[in-house]
This record gives structure tokens, sequence and C-alpha cells, in this order.
């Protein structure tokens, strides 16, 4: 996503032409009358967040499900995972968001 965002901007598409401004790899045209120009880019914005914190987390759940399994020396699967969720996913959430409000200030 961010290389077509990179890619508009080069280019000059019809996208970002006319009366704009270029904020965070988005293109912000004010030419259509009672449209928030920014709109676009705040959904896409926060998509990418929450894809960056669904993969973390996944990350996480694999961890959590291989080292489980090494102690069980089995392949715990879903069992794993569930008990990541159940004890850990609340908690690592937390986490997760006070350090992305961190990164932000």
């Amino acid at each position: 996503m961010q290389d077509d965002l990179g890619k508009a901007q080069q280019s000059g598409s019809a996208d970002c032409e006319g009366d704009v401004s270029v904020k965070s790899g988005c293109c912000v045209s004010s030419e259509e009358p009672g449209v928030d120009p920014k709109a676009g880019c705040n959904q896409r914005l926060r998509e990418k967040l929450q894809a960056d914190m669904l993969a973390e987390e996944r990350e996480e759940i694999l961890r959590h499900k291989w080292i489980e399994s090494e102690k069980a020396q089995r392949d715990l699967g879903a069992e794993a995972v569930l008990d990541w969720i159940l004890r850990y996913a609340a908690q690592w959430r937390r986490w997760y968001e006070g350090r992305y409000s961190a990164k932000k200030s």
C-alpha cells in the first residue's frame, strides 16, 4: 500500500492534482464540497495500524504455541492458541496500545 501511495505522489496522478496537500503519504484534496478530505487517509491509516497489530499479535501467539509445545513435547496446536487468548490477549492488547500511544506523543 505504501508503494502505491508513493507512486501516486511521485507521478502526480489525477488523485493528487489541483488543490492538494500531501500528508502521511496520502493525497488530500479539498475539491469535493461536504466531504472530509482526510476520511480516506484516516481509514487507510486505521486499517494499517490494525493489520500491524494483528501481525504482531500473531507472532506472539505462535511464539507461545512453540514454547508450550516444546514443554509438552508435542504440537499443541489450537489448544496453545486458545490458552494464549485466554491468559494473555487482554494484557498484551493493553501493552500494545500503551506502546503505540507512547510512540504518538
